[in-house]
């Protein structure tokens, strides 16, 4: 069986902060397939497309070799994500860059392909329904828009960006809203994945949970 750990879920439910830690704790690697699609979506508005040009955002797409280094991070074309991937603009930009059928498609591919060269931890939108329908163990993110919202905010106050909490929250439910109507590939729970509410959780126990319930299954 793959040994694929899948997160799926709607923006700021914790995923890829718990996907990293719970990757760390296993020794496996990370798969962040939503930092492929703001690499994809930072490269593209770079070379001045628009969201509509489609045949031209699945030529970006192509154009990006993503691979691990051996430490586990994640490389586009040999080179590390730049932070900017995080910034307000290109997460306001980012679904509407990708929801193209063709351009789903090719960056699938390529997650496939991270995912049978190593045991992986793979989050994202579609990680588990999509990308991974056959991974060992699936899990369903989720939690309180205001929750989410304050913590998308210090994440970028972190990073040195500056961060509007009413701009995030409108942000946040306007892609929910953009990832969960799209027509291919929507953001769903998957068949069998365990849905795990992080409103009222720390980080540390989000981890805890979701390693145990990995070590228990069957």
């Amino acid at each position: 069986m793959l040994q694929v750990v899948t997160i799926d879920g709607i923006s700021g439910s914790g995923k890829s902060s718990t996907a990293k830690l719970l990757a760390k704790a296993l020794g496996f690697f990370h798969l962040d397939s939503g930092a492929m699609y703001r690499m994809h979506t930072l490269t593209s508005m770079k070379q001045g497309f628009k969201p509509d040009q489609h045949s031209d955002l699945k030529q970006v797409a192509d154009s990006l070799e993503f691979s691990f280094a051996e430490n586990g991070e994640l490389l586009a074309n040999g080179q590390s994500l730049p932070k900017e991937i995080r910034s307000p603009e290109i997460s306001s930009h980012v679904s509407e860059y990708c929801k193209a059928k063709i351009v789903r498609e090719a960056l699938a591919k390529q997650q496939r392909k991270l995912g049978v060269s190593q045991p992986c931890v793979a989050e994202g939108r579609d990680m588990g329904t999509v990308v991974f329908p056959d991974a060992q163990w699936k899990f369903y993110m989720t939690a309180r828009p205001e929750v989410r919202a304050k913590r998308r905010a210090k994440e970028l106050e972190a990073a040195g960006m500056q961060a509007d909490y009413g701009e995030i929250l409108q942000n946040l439910q306007e892609r929910d809203s953009k990832d969960t109507t799209r027509e291919h590939s929507p953001l769903r729970q998957a068949d069998g994945a365990v849905e795990i509410d992080t409103s009222d959780l720390t980080l540390d126990e989000q981890v805890s949970i979701l390693s145990r319930l990995v070590r228990t299954a069957p």
